[in-house]
């Protein structure tokens, strides 16, 4: 990218707040559609980015680098806090470039396709359950009643967990989401607390794992260690809490998306009828409502993009739910498309250097609910207000209300 003269001056650029349930749901009325539709804004935590090219060529740009725990520390993170223990340790898309580079390749081991393709059948017997429990209740909150149990219920099994254990810690697992509030001040007490309670957890589960080997993903961690990979205990204990940690708020509230796109459409007995057409309808609840609304990145260096300079220290905010509404890569883009044309939206789960490890069970288990939702239930109905909490860097429907039917055959 070339370099200009002047930098850009974030005080001369239109002020927007998109952490606002109106922006998430329709960001298009405040951004516009035309040939004029906001390129910059200065949000609440640096200049905003919204096109989908621009927010896409971010991604793979090396000098933007995410949000460190030097950042975390500016927010008055303590520095011998759990938080920061896991920022260090056991986040590899937040902890140091050197840290990133070496966990990596170790974490990427646990999801092989075939471990992720030998998990479906996990999946859908626990979205059976917990439909079985829908069913025999008479309605249902869908995030409190399935979203959140399916996801966080994946992942701990995924991992090699006992799902007896789960109540642990499933409500410490949601408060992830909290490293993006604004303030982050207030909550640091609840965030140390719950992060160290999913340490403390995952500590004794390696303690118990060094004694009998699983066939699992833990027990590979650990052989890994063993057999010379430069994991240190600390890091393989928060490893296996970030593992925790990410792999249940994301998909909780993704899934959640997902069925609400299905419902506002209509497009429930399309799916039931055309299961192929169930990555599509993940991919367009990405688009449409991604749980990763924004991404807080900071400059490594010097670069020009849209046609203006950023200096190296400025923040800039990936706005993913602007992207993914950009009229110039998605015709109609308002529109929940199962027919959507190639190229898909492909950066719901990131991109470049830091896409997300678990993309491919995230896929499989909200593929599988789908399937199994849809086979089993019908004339599926919002039946209350659904409850966005828009604020952070991870958000969706904490709260929605659904009416249905079980299909005859069930």
């Amino acid at each position: 990218m070339s370099v200009q003269n002047a930098y850009i001056d974030a005080a001369s650029l239109p002020q927007l707040n998109t952490h606002t349930r109106a922006f998430l749901d329709d960001p298009n009325s405040l951004l516009g559609t035309g040939r004029d539709r906001v390129t910059f804004a200065r949000g609440i935590q640096g200049v905003e980015v919204f096109p989908y090219e621009l927010v896409r060529a971010l991604f793979r740009d090396r000098r933007v680098t995410p949000r460190n725990p030097a950042y975390f520390e500016k927010l008055g993170v303590p520095k011998d806090s759990q938080i920061m223990a896991y920022l260090v340790e056991g986040n590899i898309n937040l902890t140091t470039p050197e840290n990133h580079d070496r966990l990596r390749p170790i974490l990427v081991k646990g999801f092989t396709p075939r471990r992720i393709d030998a998990a479906k059948p996990m999946i859908r017997d626990i979205a059976n359950k917990l439909i079985d429990r829908m069913i025999a209740k008479g309605s249902a909150d869908f995030v409190r009643d399935f979203s959140h149990h399916l996801s966080i219920g994946v992942i701990a099994r995924f991992l090699g967990i006992d799902p007896e254990d789960v109540p642990l810690f499933e409500n410490a697992t949601v408060d992830q989401r909290l490293l993006g509030q604004i303030p982050l001040a207030p909550v640091i007490p609840q965030l140390d607390k719950s992060f160290g309670a999913v340490a403390e957890y995952s500590a004794r589960l390696v303690a118990k794992r060094r004694e009998k080997r699983a066939n699992d993903f833990i027990s590979d961690l650990i052989d890994a260690q063993e057999g010379g990979d430069k994991l240190t205990e600390a890091q393989l204990v928060w490893s296996i809490a970030g593992m925790l940690l990410a792999g249940h708020d994301t998909t909780r509230y993704q899934l959640g998306s997902a069925v609400r796109c299905l419902i506002e459409s209509g497009e429930w007995d399309t799916i039931r009828a055309r299961p192929d057409l169930i990555p599509s309808a993940v991919n367009e609840s990405m688009r449409l409502y991604p749980a990763v609304p924004r991404q807080v990145k900071i400059l490594a260096g010097d670069l020009e993009l849209g046609g203006e300079k950023f200096r190296e220290g400025d923040i800039v905010v990936l706005n993913l739910a602007a992207a993914g509404r950009d009229p110039a890569a998605f015709p109609d883009p308002s529109k929940f498309d199962l027919y959507r044309p190639e190229p898909w939206y492909d950066i719901g789960f990131g991109y470049g250097a830091h896409y997300c490890i678990g993309i491919a069970l995230a896929k499989a288990e909200m593929g599988e609910s789908l399937s199994v939702l849809t086979e089993r239930l019908q004339n599926v109905r919002l039946a209350g207000e659904i409850d966005v909490k828009p604020v952070g860097v991870i958000c969706g429907p904490d709260s929605m209300p659904i009416s249905f039917e079980v299909r005859p055959s069930h």
